[in-house]
């Protein structure tokens, strides 16, 4: 059976009901007409830890038909034959490791990432930590795939699909041939393996006919590619005369052809035609493309166009890494909302017990009123008519006549017995509630900047534990019974810079650890000038010995980029000794007075350009 076929059989697996006559889709990357396929169990998805409905629009990135052309390329060209050492997948990925570069080739049929690419160990281990459990197709992967070797790839149809033939010896070196097909077609993105003549051994996604009138994709039934482009394949030595023939040639994502029309007139047709021919040319050398952003749509392209992005690590490196931050970011969409939601809770239980004080008081101010009004009631119960809504009654101490409401439903002695009762409730010591009251605000505060801490840190594994470690302070898990949970170290990180160390702290506790647990008293202090930020202490090696001078800089960078500022230009940074650092008594947990600080102004990436630093982090606490 040819790669570039896969032609049903005559005779294949009964369907339910017959199939509809394939309908062309529109070219341009547009699937429109192609029905969207769901999960084998319901309607939603797991996308990197979190459920996704699939009929939402979840697209981030997404790539046309010229790009998966340059990544077979690509991949012919520099990688393949690549021998399969190694075997990870998740909820909608999979990686295999090629051992001749120590890199791995990814694929990520997710809604919101999808596509393929070159990755390497740190980003595989962070796809590791995002999913939720093993699947069958993953074993089914490993059993087909495992100690083989890919050798080659081919574009389908000059479509978003890619085939892979492998191979893997059995036996007594006996050859089995698989394939591995690759379909990025955004909502109806897959991976499936095939045998050697077509037939589907497992699919990624199960797609049933009461799912899809075209084709289904299920174990046992011949591969059906997706339906064809509507359109014109490009021909070597075709001239493109005006911008719109590219509406109607296939190979040419709707991203592309539309950022060309819109600059159809800079150029002369010659230069557009030959840059076409570039992309779409099977003989053109794949190095002389440029991987590039539109917007959210990655392409391929000779020069940088107009108005997009360039993307770093070539166009194996670079669609990988561009997978990686579509999934980062919907990690961390997901954690930011768990975090916020638990804020949230928190924050609106504080102001209800705030407002409940602020009436305490309220009634603390009045009490000695209350007491009176009971006193005055109870010594005219007698002339109180029943079911009356006020009083007016004379005060014996002053004369004056004082309104009283009372409630119909009650009794005089009744009406009385309320307003003691009030009397007794406002019987607190209001410097006292007001205390709790401030105390309350402030932890309404520091919650709200403990978020936004979370919200600067750019770094998975420092984000995931700064997250759980808030989870776990402002709502701690119950303990069991007859066992005491184990105090975790607040999460911080840990710089080097010669022998200077530097702490950082990644939230409230992590702030407090770092200033009062790990810094002496003529260890340098560091913090932002007035703004929310990580508390930051420079450690000289030992007593009397000064701090280098670039370790004073890194610091302050440190203290400006783990800060709401961030993203400025220049940060004004204060600094000053330990000793000179107090808790406030009764605050949040990480709010400090500090006298006697100098200035620094720094840019808060300045940190990054000191490579022995910057290469010694390590990460400590709450694991």
């Amino acid at each position: 059976m040819e790669l570039g076929g896969f032609e049903p059989p005559a005779s294949s697996v009964r369907r339910k009901r017959a199939p509809s006559a394939p309908q062309p889709r529109q070219t341009n990357g547009d699937y429109c007409n192609e029905e969207k396929p769901t999960c084998q169990a319901s309607n939603t998805e797991i996308i990197y830890g979190f459920k996704i409905n699939d009929q939402e629009k979840v697209i981030s990135v997404s790539s046309g038909p010229e790009l998966f052309k340059a990544l077979s390329k690509a991949l012919s060209e520099t990688l393949f034959p690549a021998r399969i050492g190694k075997i990870e997948t998740g909820d909608s990925w999979a990686a295999f490791r090629v051992t001749r570069k120590g890199n791995w080739l990814l694929f990520s049929w997710n809604p919101r990432s999808y596509g393929c690419g070159i990755v390497d160990d740190p980003m595989i281990s962070f796809l590791k930590k995002t999913r939720t459990g093993r699947s069958s197709f993953g074993e089914a992967l490993k059993s087909n795939f495992l100690n083989g070797s890919f050798i080659s790839v081919k574009q389908l149809n000059n479509d978003r699909v890619l085939v892979f033939r492998a191979e893997r010896m059995v036996g007594a070196g006996f050859p089995v041939h698989v394939r591995l097909v690759f379909e990025g077609t955004e909502r109806n993105s897959n991976l499936l393996i095939l045998d050697s003549v077509g037939t589907i051994l497992e699919p990624a996604k199960h797609i049933h006919g009461d799912m899809n009138r075209y084709r289904m994709l299920l174990p046992g039934i011949s591969y059906t590619p997706p339906p064809p482009l509507k359109g014109r394949e490009w021909e070597a030595g075709q001239y493109i005369r005006s911008a719109g023939e590219l509406s109607n040639l296939t190979g040419i994502g709707k991203g592309l052809a539309r950022k060309i029309a819109c600059l159809w007139e800079e150029k002369s047709p010659g230069y557009w035609t030959g840059c076409l021919s570039s992309i779409l040319d099977e003989t053109a050398p794949v190095s002389a493309l440029v991987l590039q952003k539109i917007g959210t749509y990655l392409t391929v392209f000779p020069d940088l166009l107009q108005g997009a992005e360039s993307v770093p690590g070539g166009i194996l490196g670079g669609a990988g890494q561009e997978i990686i931050s579509a999934a980062f970011s919907a990690h961390r969409e997901h954690t930011l909302a768990e975090v916020r939601k638990t804020i949230a809770k928190e924050i609106r239980s504080r102001i209800r017990h705030a407002d409940g004080l602020r009436n305490q008081a309220t009634m603390a101010e009045r009490a000695d009123e209350f007491r009176k009004t009971g006193d005055l009631l109870l010594a005219a119960k007698d002339s109180i008519p029943p079911r009356a809504r006020e009083i007016t009654l004379a005060d014996w101490e002053t004369g004056e006549e004082v309104r009283i409401q009372l409630d119909e439903k009650l009794s005089p002695s009744q009406n009385a017995e309320k307003y003691f009762r009030k009397y007794k409730k406002g019987k607190i010591d209001v410097n006292e509630t007001k205390g709790r009251i401030l105390s309350l605000e402030e932890g309404i505060q520091e919650l709200e900047e403990q978020l936004e801490a979370l919200e600067s840190i750019d770094d998975p594994d420092l984000l995931a534990a700064a997250a759980a470690d808030i989870l776990d302070w402002v709502s701690p898990e119950k303990k069991r019974q007859g066992k005491k949970k184990k105090e975790s170290t607040p999460p911080h990180i840990q710089f080097q810079n010669g022998e200077d160390l530097i702490y950082v702290g990644l939230n409230a506790r992590g702030n407090r650890y770092v200033t009062f647990r790990c810094a002496s008293p003529t260890d340098l202090w560091f913090h932002v000038h007035e703004i929310p930020g990580a508390h930051v202490i420079l450690k000289t090696p030992g007593k009397g010995m000064s701090p280098r001078d670039d370790s004073i800089e890194i610091a302050a960078s440190l203290a400006a980029w783990y800060s709401r500022a961030k993203n400025a230009a220049k940060v004004q940074v204060d600094y000053t000794e330990k000793k000179n650092v107090r808790s406030i008594p009764g605050s949040a947990v990480a709010h400090v007075t500090y006298t006697g600080p100098r200035t620094l102004l720094v840019s808060p990436g300045l940190w990054k350009e000191h490579p022995e630093a910057a290469l010694s982090r390590r990460q400590e606490g709450s694991k």
